[in-house]
C-alpha cells in the first residue's frame, strides 16, 4: 500500500458542516470571486475588511480564525466552479503555526477527482515541507492520473525525471526573469528553485518607459535608468545556482504620466484613494491599445540622428554593467524592428561600439511578426526571436493541433539560420492563462483565466523544439509571481501554475 492510500484524511464533506463554517466558506469564495486582471499582479495587493472594522491584505484575512480550515475544506469538497482548488490553495497560504491543522485536509485533496485541486494541494504540502508530506507526495509522483500534479509532486519530493527524447543536453533552457523576484537575498532562492525544475538561462529585463511616443526622438528622463541597482549580486546569485545570464535591456513607451496631485495619492499610504485612483485610470483606457515600440519611427533625418544618440545613451551603460557583472550574453535592443529596417547602418555602428564595451555574445530580439526583414545578423552571434506566432483559432485546441501551427513559422527561420550562418534563439515564446493564448500569445487580456490552455501550449511548444535541434535555446515569458490565486491569474506569468510544470518535465536533464 503506497503512501498517498494510506493516508488517513478525509475531505471535511464528509462529515455535517456547521453553518458558521459555511458562511466562512462563502465569505472566502465573495473574497476572490472577482477574477484577476492581467496586471494585478504588480500592484499593491488587495484588502479585506473584516466584521471588526480592520482592514487586512487579502491574503493574510481570516487566517487566525479557527473556522479557516474546516471552511477551506468545505470549498474543497464543492462541485461549483473552481472551488475545490480554490479551497486547496488557501489552505496553503495559513501562516506556519497552523500548517499542521491544514496538513490532513491536503493530504486528502492529494487524491482529489479534480486535478486542479491536487495540483493546489501538492503545492500546498511542498510549501509544508514535514516528512509526512515528502513521503505523500512522492506517491503521488508515481500515481497521479494528471501529468502535471505527477510532476509537481515529484519536484516537490526529490526531483524530476527528464524525459526518453526531450531537448539537446546543451539546449539553452531559458526562462525571462523579472526583478521583482529580487527579493533580500539579490534572486538567490528564486534562482535555486529555476535551478531545480530544469532552468540553465535566465534573461534578466529591465522595463525602461523611456519613449514619449512612436515620432519623439528625446527620450524622457534620459539620465535615468529604472533597471538594476546592483547586476553584479543578481549574476552571482544565478551563477552560484548554476543558471547563466542574458542581459536583455527593454526601451518601453512612455504611457499616461500623473499629475502631481495623482504622483501624491500613488505614493501615499491612503488606500482608498489609490484603488478609486486606479479605477478611473482603467476607465479612461478601457479598450485602447498601446503605443507598441515596435513601430517607433522618426520623421526626419535629424529625428533619426538625435533617436539613435538617446539609445546609444541609454544602452551603452547596461552593456559595461553586464561587462562587469560577467553576464554570459547581452540583447542589444527588443522589439525596435521599425527603427532596424529603417536604419541598419545605425544599428551596425551601434553593435560595434557595443562590443567595444562587452565582449561576450550578443544578440537581438526581433518580433515575430517582422523578424524576416531584419538584414544585420551577421553582426551578431545568435537570431533572436521574440516568438509570439498564433498557432491556432480553434476554441479548445489539443496539444497536437498547437504544435503543427509551428510548423509554417519555424521553417523559415531554419532557413535564416542556414543563410546568416547563426544559431536561433527564442528570445521571448510564452502564452497568457486565457482562452485565446494559442490564437494571440502576445496578448493579455481580462478574460476568464485557462491555465490548462496555457500548459497545453507549452507542451505543444517543447514538442516542437524539440524535433528541431537547430534551435538552440528558448526563454520562456514570464517568471514573475502571479496573481492570487494563481489559477485565476490571466497573465504570461507561470510561477505557481501547471505551465511551469510542463516546462520543467522538458527541461529536466
Amino acid at each position: 500500500m503506497t503512501a498517498v492510500t494510506t493516508v488517513l484524511a478525509v475531505l471535511p464533506a464528509a462529515v455535517p458542516m456547521p453553518r458558521a463554517d459555511d458562511a466562512l466558506a462563502g465569505t472566502l469564495r465573495g473574497l476572490y470571486a472577482e477574477s484577476a486582471r492581467p496586471g494585478e499582479r504588480w500592484r499593491r495587493r488587495n484588502v479585506a475588511r473584516l466584521p471588526d472594522g480592520r482592514e487586512l491584505p487579502r491574503e493574510q484575512a481570516y487566517r487566525d480564525d479557527t473556522r479557516f480550515v474546516r471552511a477551506a475544506g468545505r470549498l474543497l469538497a464543492s462541485h461549483a466552479g473552481d472551488d475545490a482548488p480554490l479551497g486547496a490553495w488557501l489552505l496553503g497560504t495559513l501562516p506556519p503555526g497552523r500548517a499542521g491543522e491544514a496538513e490532513p485536509v491536503l493530504l486528502g485533496a492529494l487524491r482529489h477527482p479534480d486535478p486542479r485541486a491536487a495540483f493546489e494541494a501538492a503545492l500546498a504540502l511542498a510549501r509544508l515541507g514535514t516528512p509526512r508530506a515528502r513521503a505523500a507526495l512522492a506517491g503521488l509522483a508515481r500515481e497521479a492520473p494528471a501529468e502535471d500534479v505527477r510532476t509537481a509532486a515529484a519536484w516537490a519530493s526529490g526531483g524530476i525525471r527528464a524525459r526518453p527524447r526531450g531537448l539537446a543536453p546543451d539546449f539553452r533552457r531559458g526562462v525571462s526573469w523579472w526583478m521583482s523576484e529580487t527579493g533580500a537575498d539579490a534572486g538567490a532562492s528564486s534562482f535555486r528553485r529555476l535551478a531545480s525544475l530544469g532552468v540553465t538561462w535566465v534573461s534578466i529585463h529591465t522595463w525602461d518607459p523611456l519613449q514619449r511616443g512612436l515620432h519623439d526622438p528625446v527620450f524622457a528622463e534620459a539620465d535615468r535608468h529604472f533597471g538594476f541597482r546592483d547586476l553584479g549580486a543578481l549574476v552571482r546569485s544565478a551563477h552560484a545556482a548554476g543558471i547563466s545570464v542574458m542581459v536583455k535591456p527593454h526601451l518601453e513607451m512612455r504611457g499616461y504620466e500623473p499629475s502631481e496631485q495623482e504622483r501624491r495619492i500613488l505614493r501615499g499610504t491612503d488606500e482608498p484613494a489609490r484603488r478609486a485612483l486606479f479605477r478611473r485610470f482603467e476607465a479612461r483606457f478601457a479598450g485602447l491599445e498601446p503605443a507598441d515600440h515596435n513601430q517607433i519611427e522618426m520623421r526626419s533625418d535629424a529625428d533619426w540622428r538625435r533617436w539613435f544618440a538617446g539609445y546609444e545613451a541609454y544602452l551603452l551603460p547596461y552593456a559595461r554593467q553586464a561587462a562587469q557583472a560577467g553576464a554570459d550574453l547581452f540583447c542589444v535592443g527588443r522589439e525596435l524592428d521599425t527603427s532596424v529596417l529603417r536604419r541598419e547602418s545605425d544599428w551596425r555602428s551601434l553593435i560595434a561600439r557595443v562590443r567595444e564595451i562587452y565582449h561576450g555574445p550578443l544578440t537581438y530580439s526581433a518580433n515575430f511578426d517582422s523578424w524576416a526583414g531584419i538584414g544585420f545578423w551577421d553582426a551578431l552571434d545568435f537570431i533572436g526571436v521574440s516568438a509570439y506566432f498564433p498557432l491556432s483559432d480553434l476554441p479548445e485546441p489539443t496539444v497536437a493541433q498547437i504544435e503543427s501551427g509551428w510548423d509554417r513559422w519555424l521553417a523559415p527561420l531554419e532557413a535564416a539560420g542556414r543563410r546568416f550562418g547563426r544559431p536561433v534563439l527564442l528570445t521571448e515564446a510564452g502564452f497568457p492563462s486565457i482562452p485565446t493564448a494559442a490564437k494571440a500569445p502576445w496578448r493579455e487580456e481580462r478574460l476568464p483565466a485557462d491555465a490548462a490552455l496555457q500548459a497545453r501550449c507549452y507542451e505543444a511548444t517543447l514538442r516542437a523544439i524539440a524535433r528541431r535541434p537547430w534551435l538552440e535555446g528558448a526563454f520562456f515569458w514570464l517568471w514573475e509571481r502571479s496573481a492570487a490565486p494563481p489559477f485565476r491569474d490571466p497573465s504570461h506569468a507561470i510561477e505557481e501554475k501547471p505551465a511551469s510544470f510542463t516546462m520543467a518535465r522538458w527541461y529536466a536533464r
